[in-house]
């Protein structure tokens, strides 16, 4: 998912991991924008009238501050017992520590060189493990439409792509492989 601030891009990944610790699912959550709040998890579980017991234990946070960390968490992942059960994991955002640490156009090689090995990694994790993988991005704001931070990079290596955006107070969604929008009213589910 990418859109630009604030169009609902960490609230759906928080919905992601509540709903996947809802069925069972134990979800890692990789938060390089320190915008992770489990107080408003709770909220959403409230909103929906669920019992709150063990539903926030099944998520899985990790503080990621630079790409080695964030690429790190993936890495060891399978090998650390609070994270090899995790079915579904969540990074918000995926490109911010790649940006942060190799800014500009005179860096770009590398960044994406670097953003091209961890996408490969979550890859090969979600084959080999069975796992699903949420991410989401920033855009860049274009003269004649917004795009997607990782370009090609991320294009290449994702399954599906959704951009985000908010119109008159609702989010609209547009899936990218389809071209497919829907304008929803996302505040009746917990969405703000």
């Amino acid at each position: 998912m990418f859109g630009r601030s604030n169009s609902g891009k960490t609230q759906l990944a928080m919905q992601t991991a509540l709903l996947s610790a809802k069925v069972g699912a134990k979800c890692l959550f990789i938060d390089t924008e320190g915008s992770f709040r489990p107080e408003r998890v709770a909220e959403m579980a409230k909103a929906r009238g669920w019992d709150l017991d063990g539903l926030l234990e099944q998520i899985v946070y990790v503080r990621s501050d630079s790409a080695s960390e964030q690429m790190e968490t993936i890495r060891r992942m399978p090998g650390r017992a609070a994270t090899a059960s995790c079915r579904v994991v969540v990074v918000d955002t995926l490109t911010r520590n790649f940006s942060v640490e190799l800014p500009g156009m005179s860096n770009l090689s590398s960044r994406q060189g670097e953003l091209d090995v961890h996408l490969s990694e979550m890859a090969r994790d979600a084959w080999l493990n069975e796992r699903a993988y949420l991410l989401t991005n920033r855009v860049t704001f274009g003269t004649t439409r917004d795009v997607g931070i990782g370009g090609r990079t991320v294009d290449q290596l994702v399954g599906a792509s959704m951009m985000l955006e908010r119109v008159s107070g609702k989010v609209k969604a547009v899936l990218i492989s389809t071209g497919r929008s829907v304008l929803a009213d996302l505040g009746a589910a917990g969405i703000d």
